[in-house]
């Protein structure tokens, strides 16, 4: 990006996302719309006088579109399927590594009978996959992307269309949870169960049980700004771990990967208890 002044777009809406204080603008209503629509729920309204970054998007000619923040510009863009994702995702790295009072740690997370599931891993390892599998087989969707802790080590929900991946060269098709027929999560929740897994073809999921410190350790590596908020990170994972069911191995199909992680998890806690409660 460059250095210019970012530019104040003609429409704008600011949002607290967490405790992040950001706006999303546009010099377009309909694609000012489209970038609020993938705020996570739960975003609440805010003067954006007041903001912490500005996140715009801007028609700079005509089919020509450019986005900025903070102090930079992106280069220009033919393609408005291209440049709307990529603004979205520079807003979501800056509230997760910005949000004071929590940890984001790059995972999907649901909720079941009380607990919730938390499946670490980075973008492709497949968690998208099966957090919408789970939120079939009757989970509570929290987020396809992050699990939010707060200090205690509880989840908060980031729920957000989940973006399916398509064959290629086609973009994401986003789903919301309801046309999927599952329901998001609206309340904090302990975490029961950690699943180190990843997808590889044809593999027989048959996890093997890690300690809480594994599973701690698992949490860590995927957090975002640890450098910045190491022992804060540290003291939240911890948290979390300390009685979780911590599981580690590949994955086939993700509908019998859901299936047995809800046994799993329906054995472990089948009141709402996790281990050690």
């Amino acid at each position: 990006m460059s250095d210019s002044p970012s530019p104040r777009a003609p429409l704008e809406r600011g949002f607290e996302i967490h405790g992040v204080r950001v706006a999303v603008g546009a010099s377009d209503r309909d694609v000012l719309d489209r970038l609020v629509a993938l705020l996570p729920a739960g975003s609440k309204p805010c003067d954006p006088e007041t903001v912490d970054r500005r996140f715009t998007l801007l028609t700079v000619g005509e089919s020509v579109w450019q986005y900025a923040m903070g102090n930079g510009r992106s280069p220009m863009f033919p393609d408005l399927e291209l440049v709307i994702p990529m603004l979205d995702g520079e807003l979501r790295r800056y509230v997760a590594s910005s949000a004071p009072n929590r940890v984001f740690v790059h995972a999907g997370a649901v909720a079941y009978r009380g607990r919730a599931i938390v499946i670490p891993g980075q973008t492709f390892s497949g968690k998208t996959t099966l957090v919408a599998a789970l939120a079939r087989a009757g989970a509570v969707y929290y987020s396809d992307e992050y699990a939010v802790l707060d200090e205690r080590g509880f989840v908060h929900p980031y729920a957000r269309p989940l973006s399916i991946r398509q064959p290629a060269p086609q973009p994401a098709a986003r789903h919301t949870v309801k046309s999927m027929g599952g329901t998001a999560g609206e309340e904090p929740v302990p975490v029961g169960l950690i699943a180190a897994t990843k997808y590889r073809p044809a593999a027989d999921f048959s996890p093997e049980r890690r300690s809480s410190a594994q599973g701690m350790l698992t949490l860590l590596a995927h957090v975002m700004g640890i450098r910045e908020r190491s022992a804060e990170s540290m003291a939240a994972v911890r948290r979390a771990a300390s009685s979780a069911v911590v599981l580690e191995g590949d994955r086939g199909e993700a509908d019998a990967a859901a299936q047995a992680l809800l046994e799993i998890a329906g054995g472990a806690f089948p009141n709402g208890a996790g281990p050690g409660s």
